[in-house]
């Protein structure tokens, strides 16, 4: 009956109040406890100012913790120098099966040339950065011929479309549609001093050299 009402809403309360914390949606986390190459303070200024009109900015100098990362929606490895620990891949998993995001970036020569241990993590979602390096065989106008300026690389065409070239993609919500561009309908990116990736199930590559 009516009198019932007091006592229900006191248990939905108490459900609510029950659940767990959710993550920061417009926080984003920059990690500088594995010396990154690049982070929010170095190398990344001009990101930073970008992404600071919609999100805050959050740097991680300590262990990595779940707790930590759960007070971000994505967290930045940005060329991480040294090695995580068991612990730490752990955290990472839990975050990423919680629905976190990760960016993870490296360089030429890939993991040994950087002394850290990321392929660990990437291989169980079907990534690994090799032990190489992208080399232009044209001439362009950057110098070095590390410095690669890459025509038609685009294999998701959903993100040709966003930047206002070509149609949009035929592909499922989880599955992007995956076909060669051309250098006229599709955009152009540098790719400076990188290495190459192997990609396979459940990863898929968005960009190709």
């Amino acid at each position: 009956g009516e009198g019932e009402a007091p006592n229900a809403n006191r248990r939905e309360g108490k459900a609510m109040a029950e659940q767990p914390r959710g993550r920061a949606e417009k926080t984003i986390l920059f990690d500088v406890s594995k010396r990154e190459i690049f982070t929010h303070s170095h190398g990344l200024k001009t990101l930073r100012r970008k992404l600071q009109s919609g999100y805050k900015m959050a740097a991680n100098k300590d262990t990595l913790t779940l707790d930590r990362m759960r007070e971000a929606s994505l967290v930045l490895f940005v060329g991480p120098r040294e090695k995580f620990s068991g612990a730490e891949f752990e955290a990472m998993k839990a975050y990423l099966q919680e629905g976190g995001s990760i960016f993870v970036t490296l360089g030429e020569g890939g993991e040994s040339a950087f002394n850290t241990n990321v392929n660990y993590l990437l291989e169980e979602f079907g990534i690994m950065c090799n032990t190489d390096a992208i080399v232009r065989t044209v001439y362009y106008k950057y110098t070095h011929p590390k410095e690669v300026h890459i025509a038609g690389g685009v294999l998701n065409r959903e993100i040709d479309h966003a930047a206002g070239k070509g149609p949009a993609s035929t592909g499922s919500g989880t599955t992007p549609a995956i076909t060669e561009s051309s250098p006229q309908s599709s955009i152009a990116f540098a790719y400076p001093y990188g290495a190459s990736l192997s990609v396979q199930k459940p990863a898929f590559p968005a960009l190709s050299s």
